[in-house]
């Protein structure tokens, strides 16, 4: 894999902060808070949020796209590496 293809997009967008994003400085927490409520577990530089699906549209992604229950609604630790795949290339699109 190159280095471009190793690449993960940026996944926060401004037009993400109007949405009740639950922010953490260390995954194991975020993963908790994943787990006790729903939502999509994204990074952001060294920190972690979990989202909801309305901010996933600002991404340009779609909430309802099977991959992410696939990846388990983690972007940090994927359970599906192939569905990963193809939200990282769904999401350089949308760039």
């Amino acid at each position: 894999m190159s280095e471009e293809e190793n690449y993960s997009p940026v996944m926060y967008v401004s037009g993400m902060s109007v949405f009740l994003n639950r922010w953490f400085t260390n995954y194991d927490e975020a993963k908790k808070a994943l787990a006790a409520e729903d939502g999509i577990l994204l990074p952001y530089r060294n920190q972690f949020f979990v989202t909801e699906a309305a901010a996933i549209r600002e991404l340009g992604l779609d909430p309802d796209d099977p991959d992410w229950a696939r990846i388990g609604y983690d972007w940090v630790h994927p359970k599906d590496s192939e569905a990963w795949e193809r939200l990282v290339t769904k999401r350089r699109e949308s760039i």
